[in-house]
């Protein structure tokens, strides 16, 4: 009687020392889905997303998750969206999906950060200066949503003409650039007309100002009658 009690004790312990080395293989349950897995899909989303904008030097902090989450081992690589209405880069939300075998969904908090060569000026220019090719450098600098409007290429500022005075280092605007005037009010003006390789020149007073291509009135100094030309980028203006 002793001998089976003995026996029956260590079979116990042996099965209480298997269960509490692996419950989870005991009672069959499978492995949580890693965490790890969730941030890098949030990671190349976001990453996907910043190069979409035209970014290529990325770098995305996802948001620590909950060590005690626990949801089904996905058996299919795991799929990361983000809205398309999120500012990138910025704060965003990464939609993390499962699709099988138990389908499920994550949202993750994550911050997009970009790098990106951005045209500054290299000195300080008033009000009205068009702007040169030696009045700009590249520097690289962290884009976010603070930087929206931000003119990314030279080529799109050079010969523009500011609207405000700018210090050496700022970044460009559309709304602080605006076409220079090729024409002002008052300017005598150099008015051509003609067809078939024939044409006419004459004299005129402006009677506004204008930028490159804008309809302008002229007064014709020898007939005293107003005309309405295209102004040119040479300050003559043609009348058709």
């Amino acid at each position: 009687m002793s001998i089976f009690w003995r026996y029956r004790t260590a079979l116990q312990w042996a099965c209480l020392a298997l269960c509490s080395c692996a419950p989870g293989a005991a009672l069959g349950e499978p492995e949580p889905q890693p965490l790890e897995a969730i941030v890098a899909t949030a990671i190349t989303a976001g990453e996907e997303r910043a190069g979409q904008f035209g970014f290529d030097n990325v770098s995305v902090e996802v948001r620590s998750l909950d060590q005690r989450l626990r949801l089904p081992r996905c058996e299919a690589p795991l799929s990361g969206t983000i809205p398309r209405s999120s500012s990138v880069p910025g704060l965003v939300n990464v939609r993390v999906d499962c699709a099988t075998p138990k389908p499920w969904s994550i949202y993750v908090r994550a911050r997009i950060v970009a790098q990106r060569s951005v045209p500054v000026l290299t000195r300080p220019l008033p009000r009205g200066a068009r702007i040169q090719d030696e009045d700009l450098q590249l520097v690289d600098m962290p884009v976010d949503s603070v930087l929206d409007g931000i003119i990314f290429e030279p080529q799109q500022i050079v010969g523009m003409e500011l609207a405000r005075g700018l210090n050496a280092g700022s970044t460009l605007k559309v709304s602080q650039l605006r076409r220079p005037k090729v024409i002002k009010r008052g300017q005598l003006v150099t008015l051509k007309a003609g067809e078939g390789g024939l044409e006419v020149q004459i004299q005129g007073k402006a009677l506004a100002d204008a930028v490159e291509g804008e309809r302008v009135m002229v007064s014709n100094l020898s007939s005293g009658k107003t005309v309405e030309g295209t102004a040119n980028s040479d300050g003559t203006v043609t009348v058709r």
